[in-house]
């Protein structure tokens, strides 16, 4: 079984990469297309290129499950279309134990898949938006999670969170004296929200530095047209399927704190343990197109038809996922129910291959 198991490690492993590889070039090139039109006012051809580098994690990240499902059709429909799993069966394999064998493989997919789902896509997204954000404008730092440091004149400004392009939490504006000796003030605002061409600040709390002594002013709303430039954070408003799950979990619990809707940022959360699982699913519903008999179509039909079923297992996710939020369907419930019911399918098929 082990030299079993290698040679279909290495079947599927070849088939994934070709069709990984090749999924990402295809989104990279309508990437580049779209950036183009982008090069004068933005930046060179050049520099879009470095920025789609940068993004390329992410892209990896997100057409996994389609490329394990596309590239074990691939690469195991090869070994199905030349009678080696008949031959493997007539030997006292299994097809338990075939299953299994590519199985173990889709598990450390999964691990990693979620490696880097957890850690690379966020620090490299992270990049991107640094890259572009210090092309738009030299005084906007992007920090992890979604915060981000702005300089504004003699003023300096730490917004903790970008929970919308228009929605900021845990603020604080570090005012320095004209001589740039020392500060002149600091205000700390606990939430912002862009409304009526006007910045609507809760919990703010100002320190005066004066030569002798400090003064303190605190007020529990105020009104400030002038706090911040809106079109600065159009740059820095991070999505949530660009954070990792620490940082959506601490999202989370902070909107929850300040009974804000926390839908959306709990779906994603989810789904950053839903899209491992489904990527074990794919394998499963691969599995009955490779054993079928060769009659009736053959083995290039059994493909076109298991990738017909993982775009429709993609189009019923993000119907179910959308329709969730829309109707108030629990995040956990729309994160799993489509790789749920899409694995008691594939594994009723299996369950009908003699």
């Amino acid at each position: 079984m082990k030299i079993l198991d290698k040679y279909l490690w290495k079947a599927t492993l070849y088939g994934l990469i070709m069709a990984w590889i090749a999924l990402v070039i295809l989104d990279v090139f309508f990437a580049f297309i779209n950036e183009s039109g982008k090069t004068n006012e933005l930046y060179s051809t050049t520099q879009a290129i470095v920025y789609l580098v940068y993004t390329l994690p992410g892209r990896f990240y997100e057409f996994f499950p389609s490329a394990i499902l596309i590239g074990t059709l691939l690469g195991l429909g090869n070994l199905a279309a030349h009678s080696e799993f008949i031959a493997m069966r007539a030997a006292g394999i299994s097809i338990k134990q075939i299953v299994f064998s590519v199985l173990k493989l889709g598990l450390v997919l999964a691990l990693l898949i979620f490696a880097l789902g957890e850690w690379l896509v966020p620090t490299a997204d992270l990049q991107a938006r640094n890259f572009k954000a210090h092309l738009k404008n030299k005084n906007i730092t992007l920090v992890g999670g979604a915060g981000l440091w702005i300089k504004d004149k003699n003023s300096v400004l730490h917004i903790g969170k970008v929970l919308a392009d228009k929605q900021l939490t845990d603020i604080s504006v570090y005012v320095f004296k004209d001589d740039y000796s020392g500060l002149a003030s600091l205000k700390q605002v606990q939430s912002a929200t862009w409304n009526d061409n006007t910045w609507h600040l809760k919990g703010v709390s100002t320190s005066i530095f004066n030569a002798a002594d400090i003064t303190k002013e605190s007020a529990d709303e105020q009104d400030d047209s002038t706090f911040i430039d809106p079109q600065i954070l159009e740059v820095a408003t991070v999505q949530p399927n660009q954070l990792s799950a620490k940082e959506l979990n601490r999202i989370i619990q902070h909107q929850k704190d300040n009974q804000i809707n926390t839908k959306r940022y709990e779906l994603i959360y989810w789904k950053r343990f839903s899209i491992p699982l489904s990527s074990l699913i794919m394998l499963i519903l691969a599995m009955p197109f490779l054993f079928g008999s060769n009659r009736g179509g053959g083995a290039g039909q059994r493909v076109f038809i298991g990738i017909v079923v993982g775009i429709t297992f993609y189009l019923a996710n993000r119907m179910i996922n959308e329709l969730g939020i829309v109707y108030g369907i629990s995040p956990v419930l729309s994160a799993f129910l489509p790789s749920l019911v899409f694995l008691g399918i594939g594994l009723f098929a299996l369950n009908r291959i003699r």
